[in-house]
């Protein structure tokens, strides 16, 4: 059977036209910013209407949310600048923001997209889904996460009925969206070592409900072990696991709906193994590298092209630098966005991101340099966000390579011109 294809989301790259691509380029290559963000994480609220025991939000969640006067303001501004997509996430949940459908119509007025929502969708009722689908919204990522009641109430940290909720509203936004193109629709489950014999009831539950993708992944720590540790899977679970993984991709091999990529190298391995058994077809790689791409000229360019506003106003470069421990750039509903943009925080983090590139196959982790950035911001592979969405593209990756080579060019002639004024 062929599904029919789907729109999915890309982090808002496919909304990016070939001249907001060149100033991103020019700003690297010279040192300088562009108008504002092209894409835009927007994180409506704190407040969330489960508790999930694995939440990297838990500890710095509040009950704070956007007033919508003001969201309205940030996407006035912010579409004048240039922003064409957004994706809602955030520290709750933000079909929690009480006035969500307003803000999904502000966003149709202003003609941003809905790249990706994530949600639990237990609070995605048929006019959320109405607007997600009239709209044109890309991607709706919902974290069920388990395959029935009890464990849905242990995982979430809420009430077994919501479980029904969730699925009930799920069904009822692929119906609204009947043949559609968008919005692909994922159905996302999570394995630690109590619910993974359930996984070929995960499955199931996916297909039955009529999910274009049904991603798979794994609890991979519990901040501040809030909950017994012992819970977690080990990379000596794979026999275990190994089961399950039959049954399912079993299952699978026509439709191919599954996407499973662990970060254990050897469970990876496995799954290719089951599949070469099965004869798996062929599979569409999802997120392919242009031939143009070079791991040097491969860094990060969010300070140039994102940033992520959390529910409480604080301005973050992007979602995973969003901890504790991590000192916003920012306040959003402090002055205009511009005013933040362009100022210190920002502006230093494209300092140290243009260094990084400049370095390129050479760059390392410096935390005497690097004030913004973190080691997975400029460690090769340790960040899956700027490795996924982006690296196909063949133009944008061929000139950003012929503009750092000329950068790199300059800088190498102006450090050998200081060498020799000292000299």
């Amino acid at each position: 059977m062929t599904l029919p294809a789907r729109g999915r989301g890309t982090h808002g790259w496919a909304e990016i036209d070939e001249a907001r691509k060149s100033a991103i380029i020019d700003a690297i290559e010279h040192g300088g910013a562009t108008a504002g963000p092209s894409h835009l994480e927007l994180d409506l609220t704190d407040r969330c209407n489960v508790a999930c025991y694995f939440c990297n939000q838990q500890d710095v969640r509040t009950t704070d949310q956007l007033p919508l006067e003001h969201v309205r303001s940030l996407i006035d501004e912010l579409a004048a600048t240039g922003l064409r997509s957004v994706r809602l996430s955030g520290g709750g949940d933000p079909l929690a923001h009480r006035e969500i459908g307003s803000v999904l119509d502000h966003l149709a007025l202003r003609g941003v997209v809905v790249d990706n929502l994530t949600t639990n969708a237990a609070l995605l009722g048929p006019e959320i889904a109405r607007r997600l689908v009239e709209n044109g919204a890309r991607e709706v990522l919902v974290s069920l996460n388990a395959a029935n009641r009890d464990d849905y109430a242990r995982m979430m940290q809420s009430r077994p009925a919501v479980f029904d909720r969730v699925v009930e509203n799920v069904r009822t936004l692929i119906a609204l969206r009947g043949e559609a193109p968008m919005p692909s629709i994922a159905v996302q489950f999570l394995l630690d070592r109590r619910n993974l014999r359930d996984l070929p009831a995960m499955y199931a539950l996916g297909r039955a409900m009529e999910a274009d993708r049904i991603p798979i992944s794994i609890v991979l720590n519990i901040p501040n072990q809030r909950i017994d540790p012992a819970i977690l899977m080990h990379p000596d679970d794979i026999e275990t696991l190994r089961p399950g993984l039959e049954a399912i991709l079993a299952a699978d091999r026509e439709e191919q709906r599954l996407q499973i990529h662990f970060p254990v190298p050897a469970w990876n391995e496995m799954v290719a193994a089951i599949k070469r058994d099965l004869h798996y077809p062929p599979e569409q790689n999802l997120f392919p590298t242009a031939a143009s791409f070079r791991m040097e000229n491969g860094h990060c360019f969010f300070g140039w092209y994102t940033a992520t506003v959390r529910g409480n106003g604080d301005l973050y470069p992007c979602c995973l630098l969003m901890s504790p421990d991590y000192p916003p750039l920012g306040r959003a509903n402090e002055g205009g966005f511009a005013k933040h943009w362009n100022g210190p925080g920002f502006t230093r983090l494209r300092k140290e991101m243009r260094d990084v590139f400049l370095e390129g196959k050479d760059a390392k982790f410096d935390p005497a340099e690097h004030e913004i950035l973190r080691p997975q911001c400029v460690t090769h592979g340790a960040c899956w966000l700027k490795n996924m969405y982006f690296r196909a593209d063949e133009d944008f990756y061929r000139r950003l390579g012929e503009a750092l080579t000329r950068a790199r060019r300059r800088t190498r002639l102006r450090r050998n011109l200081r060498k020799l004024i000292r000299s």
